[in-house]
């Protein structure tokens, strides 16, 4: 028999196997557990969450012990023998769900080999068989390994369906596991089994569960009706967790219980509960802890699960210290755990009665499970003087875990042991806190744990002015990280800060185009490659104005509260990059005086050096803000704001959209109308209504590059290393031109340009298309002509070129083609790049062969005017352009991009290329090319191949030399 016989998928275990036969008392069927109720209704309302809800274990087996295979397997089937819960699946009869307990069978055991003392390997055998979901129908609920050093068995590995027992249940099994080991066998019977339990909840506990549903019923309705607002769209999954072990908090609990006289769960659950509890403006805080539910003797040993969720409801009123607001957790939660032993569907019925939905009604709560396993007797209080207490925070770790689909509450708190402490794992939905909030939640509650072991924590239980961030969002205190926002001491600068006061903290997926962009960051290290991701820009401020320093940081303050785009950071966590949003905090701004206001009267040269400062380090998209802000002053006067984005957040339309504001802020102090959409608006769209429009432009990719080849294929001899030379070509003759173009054929300028451009690489080629690359701004849909946000990605144009047609008809197809890739231009990268890997293409060089043309004026119209030079005139005037060659690259991800700026009564060419493909006087060929035919275009169409007399060229893909 293989393993895969057994236990499914098939594909991660082939293994042989060996078997444990078992059998025992107690065969017969029974109706679920109350516990079990609850899961099997979760499992089939919304699937298995198997990885979190199975229970791993791992029983050490000494050397001296001498275990061989034969041995464990024998001690496996006794172990299953005894306990009847073990030998119990769930299946369903007449429509409802019942355990059914066999009287005998056999237990698959998985053999693998290890090293040392076996822990490594007992590791990775846990995952393989926790990690895979349960057939609760056909398997038995325990899946077992045996891990063997020099063929004698060192760990024994059981997996448990959270289904059949709880962590309580496994211990008790693990217990008899030792000693059957040991002993061979054990003559005290077991306790209560599934059945048993079942049974008596279906019998004589019913009178318990209704007292139980009664005070569900009672104190519920004392909380407030307050529904809980998703602040953002979250992330995916929605629930993220994180993790801190600390022997700090663990020896501060303890200190505190023992003064106290209760429980060490009771004060995890008062630290808990002041730290969720803390921003809220209520008297009363809902907590619902889990009950093991084995405070009756004869539970004690039970093998079976019956966890079931306690509710109380905490009195906060008067605003009482730490210590009072201990006592008052300990006695709400007594009652809480004590009323949480009852029939799920009668309390379901009950509060359905009452119109209250129970799959949302707990939400804006806060769920609490300490599964730590009771220790015998009463352990003493440990010893520990305050600096050895605050000491022992600097030895916490903190670390992500696997996050969850779904919860009844938006904060979940599970404690467990660690060799090193206590480890508390907090499970937050992003859609109503922000990732960013995990770490400082559970650092707060480890130092508001500490401060209250060593003295009085007064309400609102915050610890010291110094201590670390103790609340569920980020807190701006002390200093901001400035970047390069550093005053030049020498230069009598200063930083001055902006405070902002958004509405919400909130976490999301990026945009699209965020991802995108993103993509130039992960994969081009150049430094001169990043200088894509700052956006200068500088908005001159009139001497009338009179704006002082502190009018200009309010206007900026007020800027960065209206776009919460100019307030978002990126994380990496769990391999996954996403955004965060912070309300409250400060921007730094540099504030610059001229020293000489004689010799820069508006202060425009400070303003142009500072520009370059600020753009030239790279931003720190973790730490720092998405903008960098310098006040330039003359006489006390700021006369210029020099502001750069990061294109991270903002494209080139938004922060116009932004400067624009910060214009009317200046002028008016506030604004009336509201802002446009902002990067979470967007990635929150994105991810639902969005969602078929990025299939339809996957597809459209897919069939346009269909047997496209580029226009700069592989050369015959690659060289081994690339360099990438620049050259740029301003020329008023060329603004000029495209703009007569555009006029005569009711085109748009841009659309002028891809046809010369076009026309130029592929003239005389014979090729039946030409495929170029182009940047879309995705500004069409609604609203997004406002958007805050970093909106633009690549489109693909496939210009049909057969029948060798006129340039006339070569700008009518260009358009055609440009306004399908513009539709067709916004996506989710993430598809867009799976499905060009499923083709059997390199996402991140397939397109390299291709032209790349990017428009990145700031404004054209759309129907350009038919004034300007006549046709002498403009062929005269490009011999006036100028040519210039522009520092190489080293690295770069396209053979060919062409770049279009505006200039002061000009347009600006410039292009980049891969010298293996264009030298630099081609690249110059291949610009004045482009201006010489649009300058012809202008008065005439142009034949194929597209020529124009005035200039020669060769094939810009041959190789030079």
């Amino acid at each position: 028999m293989r393993f895969a016989d057994i236990v499914v998928p098939a594909e991660w275990a082939s293994e042989s196997l060996v078997h444990a036969d078992f059998a025992g008392d107690g065969a017969g069927t029974a109706p679920l557990t109350w516990a079990q109720q609850v899961l099997w209704r979760s499992i089939t309302r919304f699937g298995s969450n198997h990885r979190f809800l199975n229970l791993r274990r791992t029983v050490p087996v000494s050397a001296r012990a001498g275990v061989d295979v034969p041995a464990a397997a024998r001690a496996v089937g006794e172990l299953v023998g005894r306990h009847s819960a073990l030998r119990t699946r769930l299946r369903g009869a007449d429509g409802e769900p019942r355990q059914e307990t066999a009287a005998a069978g056999v237990l698959p055991l998985l053999v693998c080999a290890g090293d040392g003392d076996a822990s490594a390997a007992a590791g990775q055998a846990a995952g393989r068989l926790g990690d895979v979901a349960f057939d609760h129908a056909e398997e038995w609920p325990l899946r077992v390994a045996l891990v063997t050093v020099d063929d004698r068995v060192r760990q024994i590995v059981v997996v448990f369906s959270h289904t059949t027992v709880d962590a309580h249940a496994a211990e008790v099994v693990l217990r008899d596991l030792r000693l059957i080991l040991l002993r061979g066998a054990l003559s005290t019977p077991a306790g209560p089994q599934s059945a048993d339990v079942a049974r008596r909840q279906h019998g004589a506990d019913r009178r318990r569960s209704e007292r139980s549903v009664a005070y569900w019923l009672r104190e519920f309705p004392r909380l407030p009706d307050r529904p809980l607002i998703p602040t953002g769209p979250g992330l995916d999954p929605p629930l993220r967790r994180g993790v801190l072990v600390s022997s700090a908090l663990d020896t501060a609990a303890r200190l505190i219980a023992a003064r106290q006289r209760v429980s060490v769960s009771a004060v995890l659950l008062a630290g808990y509960a002041a730290l969720a509890a803390r921003d809220t403006d209520g008297d009363l805080c809902g907590l619902f802890p889990m009950a093991h539910n084995r405070f009756r003797t004869e539970y004690a040993d039970a093998v079976a699960n019956l966890g079931q969720i306690g509710f109380c409801v905490v009195d906060l009123s008067g605003r009482p210290d730490f210590d009072e607001l201990v006592s008052r957790v300990w006695a709400a939660s007594l009652d809480g755990l004590r009323h949480a032993y009852y029939e799920p569907p009668a309390l379901r019925h009950g509060f359905k009665a009452r119109g209250v939905d129970l799959d949302t009604a707990f939400l804006p709560y806060h769920y609490f499970n300490d599964v730590r396993l009771a220790a015998g007797g009463v352990a003493p209080a440990p010893r520990a003087t305050p600096d050895e207490l605050r000491a022992a925070m600097d030895a916490s770790t903190f670390s992500w875990t696997a996050g969850l689909e779904k919860a009844a509450w938006h904060l979940l708190a599970h404690v467990v042991d660690e060799p090193a402490g206590v480890g508390v794992t907090l499970t937050a939905d992003t859609r109503h806190l922000p990732m960013d909030a995990v770490e400082p939640f559970l650092r707060g509650m480890e130092e508001l744990l500490v401060e209250a072991a060593v003295g009085r924590v007064r309400w609102p239980w915050s610890s010291t002015p110094a201590a670390r961030p103790a609340v569920a969002g980020p807190v701006v205190a002390g200093p901001v990280v400035a970047g390069p926002v550093v005053a030049d001491t020498t230069a009598a600068e200063e930083v001055g800060y902006a405070p902002f006061h958004g509405r919400r903290d909130a976490s999301g997926p990026l945009t699209w185009g965020q991802r995108a962009m993103w993509r130039t960051v992960e994969e081009f290290t150049s430094p001169a490659a990043y200088r894509v991701l700052g956006l200068p820009r500088t908005l001159p401020v009139a001497a009338r104005a009179d704006v002082t320093v502190d009018r200009a940081l309010d206007a900026v303050g007020a800027l960065v509260t209206r776009h919460e785009s100019l307030r978002t950071r990126f994380r990496l966590r769990d391999r996954e990059l996403h955004q965060e949003v912070t309300a409250t905090g400060r921007l730094p701004v540099l504030v610059h005086p001229v020293a000489r206001p004689a010799d820069d009267p508006d202060g425009r040269d400070a303003a142009a050096t500072l520009s370059a400062r600020l753009r030239a380090p790279r931003f720190d998209h973790v730490a720092e803000w998405p903008l960098r802000v310098a006040l330039v002053t003359v006489d006390d006067r700021v006369r210029q704001i020099v502001v750069v984005f990061s294109h991270s957040v903002v494209d080139l339309q938004a922060a116009d959209t932004v400067l624009r504001d910060l214009r009317l802020l200046l002028l008016r102090g506030t604004l009336d109308t509201a802002p446009g959409p902002q990067s979470l608006d967007l990635a929150a769209r994105e991810r639902d209504v969005e969602v078929r429009r990025s299939q339809r432009a996957v597809a459209y990719w897919l069939r346009q590059v269909d047997g496209l080849t580029g226009t700069l294929p592989d050369p015959d001899r690659p060289a081994t290393t690339t360099r990438h030379v620049r050259g740029a070509l301003v020329s008023p003759a060329l603004h000029h031109a495209t703009g007569l173009v555009a006029a005569r054929h009711r085109v748009s300028s841009s659309d002028a340009l891809l046809a010369a451009t076009v026309a130029v690489l592929d003239g005389g080629s014979g090729r039946d298309a030409c495929g170029v690359v182009v940047m879309a701004n995705n500004r069409f849909q609604p609203d997004h002509d406002r958007a805050v946000a970093t909106l633009n990605q690549i489109g693909f144009c496939r210009v049909p070129l057969a029948d060798r047609p006129g340039f006339a008809e070569l700008l009518s197809r260009s358009r055609h083609a440009a306004l399908d890739a513009y539709r067709h231009a916004y996506y989710d990268p993430a598809v867009w790049e799976r499905a060009m890997t499923e083709q059997g293409r390199d996402h991140r060089t397939f397109l390299a062969p291709f032209c790349y043309l990017n428009d990145a004026r700031l404004a054209h119209p759309v129907r350009p005017s038919t004034a300007g030079p006549d046709a002498s005139g403009l062929r005269s005037g490009s011999a006036r352009s100028a040519f210039r060659q522009l520092p190489e690259l080293t690295d770069f991800p396209w053979r060919l991009r062409l770049q279009v700026r505006d200039a002061p009564g000009a347009a600006e060419l410039i292009a980049t290329a891969d010298v293996r493909y264009l030298s630099i006087g081609q690249v110059e060929g291949l610009l004045r090319g482009i201006e010489a035919l649009l300058v012809e275009a202008a008065f005439g169409d142009v034949p194929w191949p597209w020529t124009p007399g005035t200039v020669g060229h060769g094939p810009v893909a041959a190789p030079p030399g």
